[in-house]
């Protein structure tokens, strides 16, 4: 907590030490903290923007990524792995927080699937995305 707005997770009054609203950084760090854990394998990505974490006896790949631009659509290629799969129909979970104008804050999301060993998502201007892609080996 901190009395600085936009700069804390969580802001509070700092006259009456009571707290205040929930701010956007907080769910952008639950992008990462809820889904990459201890014991994950992180691996390149070959990208500024994006960071992947392995759980090899899970079989599970953490993908958080962030479109600090325009609105685009970005797609991760997944041929390095022997097998992606997915869930069933090729589900990928996903969760979106947008950092300005309101918007999706840590929203989950059940509408994305691989198409073979790619993922092609469009990300809104400013934003972050996690994507939890199961039946992964390498």
């Amino acid at each position: 907590m901190d009395p600085s707005a936009g700069w804390a997770l969580i802001h509070y009054d700092p006259n009456t030490a009571q707290p205040g609203a929930v701010q956007t950084k907080y769910y952008v760090l639950a992008q990462f903290t809820r889904h990459i854990r201890p014991g994950m394998r992180i691996l390149a990505t070959g990208s500024d923007h994006a960071v992947a974490a392995y759980d090899a006896a899970a079989r599970r790949l953490v993908l958080v990524a962030v479109n600090p631009g325009a609105a685009q659509t970005m797609t991760f290629d997944l041929s390095r792995f022997g097998q992606a799969t997915g869930g069933t129909g090729g589900l990928v979970p996903r969760w979106s927080t947008q950092t300005a104008g309101g918007g999706d804050l840590y929203t989950a999301r059940r509408d994305t699937v691989l198409d073979g060993k790619r993922l092609s998502v469009p990300f809104a201007a400013g934003s972050v995305q996690t994507f939890q892609i199961d039946g992964v080996t390498e």
